[in-house]
């Protein structure tokens, strides 16, 4: 059971927005093209002996076309089951892009939590293993919810960079769930 959980009345939904999706993806884009191009440029030339053939001019053009298309082919990979997040009178309903919807009641989580920072930020909702029966999937054409067992808790995650959810971290406050 949820430390603390009281029941609060009144539904709260994140939606996904797919303008913070794009915007989350940015640094993210140019943030991979640049470690690939060090990577090219400098480290795999001290591993093999060889000096590089990859002019800097090259791979600064690299890095901000991939920064630039990263995210809108990302945003056109997830369009089509766009993540969501919801906050019932019963449980939590998370939606990660892609994926089934994942019905949690209040009463089978343990604790929940925000971890990592945006963009990159994840949703952790962790249910102990005596309440795995007690979790719903509801079918929307998408993948399996991620779910790590470690002991005997099931931890669910979701990244939540293209939610509009900004007091995230406050709603699992006012609902005794977390941090």
């Amino acid at each position: 059971m949820a430390v603390g959980y009281a029941p609060v009345s009144g539904d709260v939904e994140y939606r996904w927005s797919s303008w913070r999706y794009v915007v989350a993806m940015a640094p993210i884009g140019f943030v991979g093209a640049a470690a690939g191009v060090t990577l090219a440029r400098f480290v795999l030339p001290m591993l093999t002996g060889r000096p590089s053939s990859f002019s800097v001019a090259f791979g600064a053009f690299y890095v901000a076309t991939y920064a630039f298309f990263f995210p809108f082919a990302s945003w056109l990979f997830v369009c089509g089951l766009p993540a969501g997040l919801r906050f019932g009178s019963e449980g939590i309903e998370l939606a990660a892009a892609r994926h089934d919807v994942l019905g949690v009641p209040y009463e089978a989580v343990s604790s929940a939590r925000v971890r990592w920072w945006w963009p990159v930020a994840m949703l952790d909702v962790v249910v102990g293993s005596v309440d795995e029966s007690r979790v719903m999937r509801f079918d929307r054409g998408g993948r399996r919810p991620s779910c790590k067992r470690k002991g005997d808790q099931l931890r669910f995650s979701m990244p939540i960079a293209g939610l509009r959810s900004s007091d995230l971290r406050s709603e699992l406050r006012r609902r005794g769930l977390g941090e």
